[in-house]
């Protein structure tokens, strides 16, 4: 009897146990819901999850992109595809996993196109509503009927009725007057020294002089030219070396002025600066991971390799360097630019390596600097420059940080001195990786980012001081046999 007594017992705890274990165990997660369509019914466009999830659009500027994050959300294992006829308002379309729970949608439209956004009862289904470019106003037939309403033709062109150069020895300032007043934009190129100056909704005046002249060390060659639609205008401007372009609005008059200056910091010899050098992450901030058949790669390493390059080749450039880590270290993001600010330092490169959402899906180099920031412009130009000269990868070009966040990189947004952060290569793509390992590489890059930074500093090695008039060629000559400047698609 005690026996039997003693096994009921057990059986009675054993079973307490169980339910309590059952009672405390972790409910299953569900998958989260995943991107199903894209689909476009005329000017709208229908975003499709697989469930309830959240859709919050802004827009961005320089170009003109409308972001659209969906969470929580992923993309489904089979590739997902735009559906439908796209709309002459939207140069592109593109999506990727932006990061863990959130799919990026980024429409690239035309300049002047309205949209708005709305979502489904059912919470798994927006639809974004474009507006017509102003291209579009302009083949679309008008109503015949009497009582319609009369459509709000966009403003015609603006005319670029006078241009004039202004200069001195620390730069040159061209002066353009238009008929009214329209925004513009400036976006670097990826070959070299090269600048675009986008003025939509700007054509050529009759009465514009045939050509301009002006003799400056910094300037190289400017083109004008309009597209073939004659709605859009485009001034590309080379310069000699590094060199900080803006555009100033006149306030009163519908005047606009390009100025073309030696940057910040851009004087003297590299042996006279302080630079900070960021080895990006480090410690328990492991980066972007790569994956060979039986090893993991860790971006904070390769970052730390090549910036140690980096410090001992400027070292040997008798220039003082500091590094915001030495070893395998956590430091604070927003420590890294507050260091560089509180060393009174003259430059800030920040170190990276690239990844996607799906390995093997780019590749390349690119050097961002922060906002529509000039010096940092040129500083990225200079150093991107350099480096896909030895890359042997795609040159990705220098880019704004907000074509990246709305509000740009923290490191470069923070920092008070020119600024860039590289991105050296994918570190998931089986050929950048093997590149990022390979010390004789990491040397190459290392010498690539010094070479481009000394450039900035003091100069192109070798580079000519421009002896011949620049000549400015209007669409409007002629007898002008130079081709018209190419409008490039975004980078």
């Amino acid at each position: 009897m005690p026996t039997a007594w003693r096994v009921l017992v057990g059986v009675i705890f054993l079973g307490f146990v169980a339910v309590r274990t059952l009672a405390q165990a972790p409910e299953p997660v569900a998958p989260l819901p995943t991107l199903q369509a894209l689909r476009w019914d005329e000017s709208v466009l229908h975003i499709v999850a697989s469930g309830k999830v959240t859709f919050h659009t802004f827009t961005l500027r320089e170009p003109l992109r409308v972001v659209i994050d969906i969470s929580p959300c992923t993309l489904p294992q089979e590739t997902v595809e735009s559906e439908g006829d796209t709309p002459t308002a939207v140069e592109r379309l593109r999506w990727a996993q932006f990061k863990e729970g959130v799919v990026r949608v980024v429409l690239g439209l035309r300049e002047n196109t309205q949209y708005a956004l709305s979502t489904a009862a059912s919470g798994n289904e927006a639809m974004l509503a474009l507006g017509s470019s102003p291209a579009e106003e302009n083949r679309k037939p008008r109503p015949a009927t009497s009582s319609a309403k009369p459509a709000t033709l966009p403003p015609p062109p603006a005319e670029l009725v006078r241009m004039e150069w202004e200069h001195d020895k620390d730069g040159a300032r061209l002066r353009m007057t238009l008929s009214r007043k329209v925004l513009v934009r400036l976006r670097p190129l990826k070959e070299g020294y090269s600048t675009l100056l986008e003025l939509p909704q700007v054509k050529p005046g009759t009465d514009l002089p045939a050509d301009w002249s002006v003799k400056h060390p910094l300037i190289e060659e400017v083109q004008f030219s309009p597209d073939e639609k004659g709605v859009r205008s485009a001034l590309l401007v080379r310069t000699t070396r590094a060199a900080s372009l803006s555009v100033e609005y006149d306030k009163q008059q519908p005047v606009i002025t390009l100025a073309v200056n030696r940057p910040r910091n851009a004087h003297g010899k590299i042996s006279e600066k302080h630079i900070v050098i960021d080895p990006g992450h480090g410690g328990t901030s492991k980066g972007a991971v790569g994956r060979d058949k039986d090893s993991v790669v860790y971006e904070k390493d390769i970052n730390l390799a090549i910036a140690q390059r980096v410090q001992a080749l400027l070292q040997k450039e008798k220039a003082t360097v500091t590094m915001t880590r030495e070893d395998d270290s956590t430091v604070d993001l927003y420590d890294r630019p507050k260091l560089a600010n509180e060393k009174g330092a003259d430059f800030f490169i920040s170190i990276h390596c690239d990844s996607t959402p799906a390995p093997n899906s780019a590749s390349g180099t690119t050097t961002y600097y922060h906002a529509s920031d000039p010096d940092g412009r040129a500083l990225a130009q200079a150093i991107q420059k350099h480096l896909a000269a030895v890359t042997g990868l795609p040159n990705r070009g220098a880019q704004t940080d907000t074509a990246i966040y709305q509000s740009g990189f923290a490191v470069l947004r923070r920092s008070e001195m020119p600024a860039v952060l590289i991105e050296v290569a994918y570190i998931n793509n089986d050929k950048d990786r093997a590149k990022l390992k390979d010390p004789k590489f990491q040397q190459k890059v290392a010498e690539a980012i010094v070479a481009g930074l000394k450039a900035y500093i003091e100069g192109e090695k070798g580079s000519q001081v421009a002896q011949q008039d620049v000549k400015i060629r209007p669409a409007s000559d002629e007898k002008d046999t130079v081709p018209p400047v190419q409008i490039p698609e975004q980078l």
